[in-house]
């Protein structure tokens, strides 16, 4: 690993580059080595992010580094997905591009915070956030049932949940059918007015029992309480998730490895008016 960074940092002392450039010029370490050697760099702060490309064919901003560290304006995810192949390679991304500035004073709820490192990141960031990362299991800030937090009406500026609805009310021996209705019903409470969610949740034709996966009639019901700022439908074929539009998501139901919830993802941004 220590030969690989020094072959980074060697390109990075004649100009930025992104992974994809370090692959085509180092040749013979795959992407996993790479994502993985760029990750622990940007932990120790030897390289960092100096701005963002758009990848013309799904979408995504692609992270260019360089060795010279810069005021960041968005959350950098990237360090957060080092050997990831699942839906959290979009969900991620769309989260980074759609929180609230960093230079606004804000307050920030994460529904569904244990085992993930995301809300950690958050506090880390250069910004002017406070985070709260709620979750039924141990591993967050509190602990506390999403369809019924207790938390005040209001308190929130952006509330967040990457992949959780789908479980509320099925996880942790209990069984609630409407569970994820009352949770989205809970953050619509929490929310400020003019507030905003960030939401993502399996989407397409697959069903899988230990969690829901929604098409676009359970989806819009689920979501009816809001007004939709922005959404985004990806599925995974050929190996990669790719952007698509929700009618393809709609009939998504490839075969897919067993640790993705499925075929498809819907990445939504919500407003509370």
């Amino acid at each position: 690993m220590k030969k690989l960074q020094d072959r980074i940092l060697a390109i990075l002392k004649k100009s930025p580059a992104d992974q994809y450039s370090f692959y085509r010029q180092l040749g013979s370490a795959n992407m996993s080595e790479i994502t993985k050697a760029v990750a622990e760099l940007q932990q120790q702060k030897v390289i960092h992010i100096a701005k963002y490309r758009k990848n013309e064919r799904t979408g995504l901003d692609i992270p260019i580094y360089s060795l010279l560290a810069g005021r960041r304006d968005k959350l950098d995810v990237h360090g957060l997905l080092a050997g990831v192949t699942s839906e959290r390679l979009v969900e991620y991304d769309f989260l980074a591009r759609n929180l609230l500035s960093p230079q606004r004073s804000a307050i920030i709820l994460d529904v569904g915070s244990a085992g993930s490192a995301l809300a950690h990141a958050m506090r880390e960031f250069e910004s002017r956030w406070q985070v709260l990362g709620i979750d039924l299991a141990q591993g967050c800030d509190a602990m506390m049932d999403a369809r019924s937090t207790g938390l005040r009406d209001g308190s929130f500026d952006q509330v967040i949940s990457i992949s959780t609805i789908e479980h509320v009310g099925l996880a942790c021996g209990i069984s609630d059918k409407s569970g994820d209705a009352k949770a989205m019903q809970e953050i619509f409470r929490m929310l400020k007015k003019g507030g905003s969610a960030i939401i993502t949740v399996p989407y397409g034709r697959n069903k899988r029992p230990e969690h829901r996966v929604y098409d676009r009639k359970a989806l819009g019901k689920l979501v009816r309480h809001f007004s939709m700022a922005k959404t985004e439908f990806y599925r995974y074929s050929a190996g990669k998730w790719k952007k698509c539009s929700q009618a393809a998501a709609d009939s998504a139901e490839s075969q897919v490895p067993l640790h993705f919830h499925s075929a498809a993802c819907a990445c939504l941004l919500l407003k509370k008016q």
